[in-house]
């Protein structure tokens, strides 16, 4: 009976280690948590163009206020200046760099933008890819493409550590 008893626990151990062993564990670690204090804040942003498939549609140069916010989870870049606010994707971070992606979906365009930025202290330098693809009737009409060289200066939005003198 002891040998039976044995038997049968074996193989439900195994079975419930198997069954264990195969489950998939889902979830969304969010990497906006990852994203250093000091990028939020305003910047006065300066953008040279550097490739473009569109220089007619493209600025070859240009002057933005950027204003970088976190509630949670949802970072948030508004430009005072233009009125434009939306809710940005944090893709990858590695020390103080930070790559975000905005994604804006109309009925016949779909834009993605993606700034790569390095923080040096109060400034900070990166690239800024913007692909917009235009469709009619549900097919790829043509798709643009621009890159800037990016610079930002900090204008307010001191990190902690300034705040508290660490």
């Amino acid at each position: 009976m002891k040998k039976i008893f044995l038997l049968i626990f074996s193989v439900v151990c195994i079975c419930i280690t198997s069954a264990s062993a195969q489950m998939v564990i889902e979830g969304n670690i969010s990497m906006s948590d990852k994203v250093p204090q000091e990028f939020f804040g305003d910047w006065k942003v300066h953008a040279v163009c550097t490739k473009s498939t569109n220089k007619e549609y493209f600025d070859s140069t240009s002057m933005d206020i950027w204003t970088l916010t976190r509630r949670g989870d949802v970072i948030t870049l508004m430009n005072p200046l233009s009125g434009a606010r939306a809710d940005i994707t944090v893709n990858d971070v590695k020390g103080k760099t930070v790559k975000f992606e905005k994604k804006t979906v109309y009925p016949d365009e779909v834009s993605v933008e993606t700034p790569i930025l390095t923080l040096q202290g109060d400034n900070f330098t990166g690239v800024d890819k913007i692909s917009i693809k235009t469709y009619k009737d549900g097919k790829l009409l043509k798709e643009d493409y621009v890159e800037y060289q990016v610079k930002g200066t900090k204008i307010s939005g001191a990190p902690i550590s300034g705040i508290l003198g660490w």
